[in-house]
């Protein structure tokens, strides 16, 4: 050895800092490939979901979205201009239907009208 005390310090902190670089290095690639195989599952589960989904609607794919945008409420219904709606119609959700006679999201009776 030719160098003092400090010297060969540096030389194990100057290795200790390469294999240190080449393990993150190695860490971050798996991280970044499991993200990715997750990305990949997810995007092929949402497609093939999708897919069924609209292939299975005897809708065309638009009034099927705009069908599903309506669930939340009679509000959400309207704003997609599904309301309102008879059973076996897009936009007919029972949750929206009060009265149980076939109609959802009716609009109200104005007063003094029956």
């Amino acid at each position: 050895m030719t160098g003092g005390p400090e010297e060969r310090l540096r030389d194990i902190q100057r290795r200790f800092h390469a294999v240190s670089a080449r393990l993150d290095r190695a860490v971050n690639l798996r991280r970044w490939y499991r993200l990715g195989k997750v990305a990949a599952l997810a995007a092929m589960v949402s497609f093939a979901l999708c897919w069924v989904l609209l292939s299975l609607s005897p809708w065309p794919p638009i009034l099927m979205l705009r069908h599903i945008a309506s669930f939340p409420s009679c509000s959400a219904a309207r704003a997609v201009g599904l309301a309102p709606a008879r059973k076996g119609e897009p936009g007919y959700w029972t949750s929206h239907d009060a009265d149980e006679d076939g109609i959802a999201c009716e609009p109200l009776a104005r007063r003094g009208q029956r």
